[in-house]
């Protein structure tokens, strides 16, 4: 224990410091005959206790309370006041601006050590209880961290679960769908041949000009003429729409792959995207056009499911982002232009790179720096979970060893570019 001693009295403090040393241990003593040298002493020492005198010329001692008391450094340090003056007054100041005890001058031996040992046993249980209390908010600390890794994990397990179970359904509509569509897309074809045929057949007949007036009347009041002209386009519009059906079929049987969620294999970047765009389209198609910049890049080792979730989170986001653009621009009757999502893979050494990008409201550089915390969105509250961009975080990263940054500016729109490597260098659970 570091202890100061200060009286302008050269006998009172060799007679202190004796008494102290021959009746105590583990403690170590410094004295001073002016109280201002001893003040800079104890700013720049880790003093525990202070013993000073009342009456001193160049201060005395309530100031010297009043000195270390008010300095939030050095208000831990119990201070004694030696005085040879009973006044209940000037004692209640002392205790009033922070004196923990007094002591009587001159010295009785037995009360100096006796207040001296109190007030060194006070100061060792306060810094016994300052230490547990730091081990508590240690162990506090690593609980609420523990706490919120728990809470993170759970609900990225239940999220993984849902897409699971959500994929498995979507797999299985999609098998029931493909056999009925299959057979419809084939029926098709087969009709439109016999349309085909048929036309000709109508062709060849009118050349004729055979008809009765039952005949032509019953092709009036029927628009027969509408009818064979409009064959053609029905058929055609017919055909793109099992097209686009065999199409979303296709992509929702490739972005629900089960087993993209449980293992590596081989991923097209490319191929994932288009999955994905398909999937969103009812998202974007009434607030945004979707712009496509794809290079020639290698399949790399991924679990494709779980990437086709980030691309899916990004494009969401994007359309936020616009929509909330959008919408401000109406609350202020301003016209605003129709919303742009570019999406563009390219390659980078062992590396293949994918941005998104999109021209909605931006983000200031605070949000920047929480958007990846978990449970932190930007949305109002019940219509985001703070999840999405944590979780893609954690998917690019920690899953796939690549990186994920953003670059936002307020207003304008924000780029997301990943970072995947080709290969992966360690498996991952």
């Amino acid at each position: 224990m570091k202890i100061i001693i200060i009286d302008d009295s050269k006998m009172m403090l060799t007679m202190a410091e004796k008494l102290l040393y021959e009746n105590l241990y583990r403690i170590e003593i410094e004295t001073f005959k002016n109280p201002v040298e001893a003040l800079e002493r104890i700013r720049k020492s880790n003093v525990d206790l202070v013993i000073t005198d009342l009456i001193m010329k160049e201060m005395n001692g309530i100031e010297v309370v009043k000195e270390i008391k008010g300095n939030k450094k050095l208000e831990h340090i119990k201070v004694l006041i030696v005085t040879s003056i009973m006044d209940y007054d000037t004692l209640m100041k002392c205790y009033e601006y922070g004196a923990s005890d007094y002591i009587l001058k001159p010295f009785n031996k037995n009360e100096l050590i006796a207040r001296v040992r109190n007030a060194l046993r006070e100061i060792s249980l306060q810094k016994k209880l300052a230490g547990r209390l730091e081990d508590i908010n240690y162990q506090h600390e690593k609980l609420k961290e523990a706490n919120e890794k728990l809470k993170v994990t759970q609900s990225a397990l239940i999220q993984k679960e849902q897409l699971a179970g959500i994929g498995q359904l979507a797999a299985g509509v999609a098998h029931e769908m493909n056999n009925p569509l299959g057979f419809i897309i084939s029926n098709f074809n087969m009709l439109n041949q016999y349309v085909e045929i048929f036309l000709k057949l109508m062709n060849k007949y009118d050349d004729l000009e055979l008809e009765d007036e039952n005949i032509k009347k019953f092709k009036l009041e029927n628009d027969y003429d509408f009818i064979i002209d409009d064959f053609s386009e029905l058929l055609s519009d017919t055909n793109s729409g099992l097209a686009r059906l065999k199409d979303i079929v296709k992509s929702l049987k490739g972005f629900s792959r089960i087993n993209d969620f449980k293992e590596l294999t081989e991923f097209d970047i490319n191929e994932g995207i288009r999955e994905t765009l398909i999937i969103t389209k009812n998202e974007y198609k009434y607030i945004a056009d979707v712009e496509t910049n794809f290079a020639e890049i290698p399949k790399i080792q991924a679990f494709g499911g779980e990437i086709n979730q980030v691309f899916l989170n990004l494009i969401v986001n994007g359309v936020y982002a616009i929509k909330k653009m959008v919408d401000k621009a109406d609350k202020e009757n301003k016209d605003v232009e129709r919303g742009k999502i570019t999406i563009k893979t390219s390659e980078i050494s062992d590396y293949v790179v994918i941005e998104f990008t999109d021209n909605g409201c931006g983000m200031k550089k605070e949000v920047l720096t929480k958007i990846f915390n978990p449970f932190y969105t930007t949305k109002p509250i019940g219509t985001g979970t703070g999840l999405g961009l944590s979780i893609s975080y954690d998917v690019i990263t920690n899953k796939h060893n690549g990186r994920i940054e953003v670059d936002s500016i307020v207003d304008v729109g924000t780029t997301f570019t990943i970072y995947l490597p080709k290969y992966q260098k360690k498996t991952n659970d």
